[in-house]
């Protein structure tokens, strides 16, 4: 079970599937630093999450990179779970703009009245636009559009001497592509092998990328259900310079 956040700053692998993929709970990374974030919380997240801690109050916020389902619909059972657990400390929400009016509506979908002041802790929402920066203690967490099907704003988060980012969905376009230059950790989806499907990225251009990049390393996944084998395939190939790992959930990755 997790607790406190460790002295080096760590990746943990709640998620790690696509929407569809049968037997993985959708891609969401863990964030333990100075500050301890979520990215992202699609539908099949909380009870991946609840396996990882019983703690309501180890979040200090959550970074989702867009609206899709499997990347935020998970956020009204875990935000209630919270409540339920006795969470009494405010929660951040950071997203794109209009973050907090799509946050609000989510929330009364999923459990009409069940957020409002004076019946939960403090729910947040903070505004992240694309070459802002937003400042978090130590952390400083920046974003860029990346090109997929909706708005998915990929994350960046600056912890001095430490560097991670995470791509949420979509193909690298130039602006994620100088989100991600000389990281030390780079998590990116990576739907194919290669000739991924419009508005997703593949192996083989993730590798390459990685490399001009000087990305330190490279976890690949959001693989699609029928990819595996493939991705696996394109990895072994590799020869360039960039670690490569393709995570499972549960396993955790220290930022050096």
């Amino acid at each position: 079970m997790l607790g406190v956040g460790p002295p080096m700053p760590r990746i943990t692998f709640v998620g790690t599937g696509e929407a569809f993929d049968p037997g993985l709970p959708n891609t969401s990374l863990l964030y333990q630093g100075e500050s301890t974030l979520l990215c992202d919380c699609g539908f099949r997240v909380p009870h991946a999450f609840w396996n990882l801690t019983d703690d309501p109050s180890l979040l200090d916020a959550i970074y989702i990179t867009h609206q899709h389902a499997d990347h935020s619909f998970g956020l009204p059972a875990l935000l209630l779970w919270m409540r339920e657990e006795g969470r009494s400390r405010p929660l951040e929400v950071v997203g794109g703009p209009g973050v907090g009016a799509w946050l609000e509506k989510l929330l009364e979908l999923g459990y009409p009245g069940s957020y409002a002041p004076g019946r939960c802790y403090p729910i947040e929402a903070r505004e992240l636009r694309p070459g802002e920066q937003l400042t978090r203690g130590a952390l400083g967490l920046s974003n860029s559009k990346s090109d997929h099907g909706v708005r998915n704003l990929s994350l960046r988060i600056d912890e001095r001497p430490h560097s991670f980012a995470y791509s949420g969905d979509g193909t690298p376009s130039d602006a994620t592509r100088e989100l991600y230059r000389s990281v030390g950790l780079l998590v990116h989806e990576c739907y194919a092998a290669d000739d991924a499907p419009r508005g997703h990225a593949s192996a083989r251009e993730l590798l390459t990328m990685a490399d001009e990049l000087g990305v330190g390393t490279l976890c690949l996944l959001h693989i699609g259900r029928r990819e595996k084998d493939a991705v696996r395939a394109e990895v072994a190939r590799y020869r360039g310079s960039t670690r490569v790992v393709l995570p499972a959930p549960g396993d955790s990755i220290e930022l050096q």
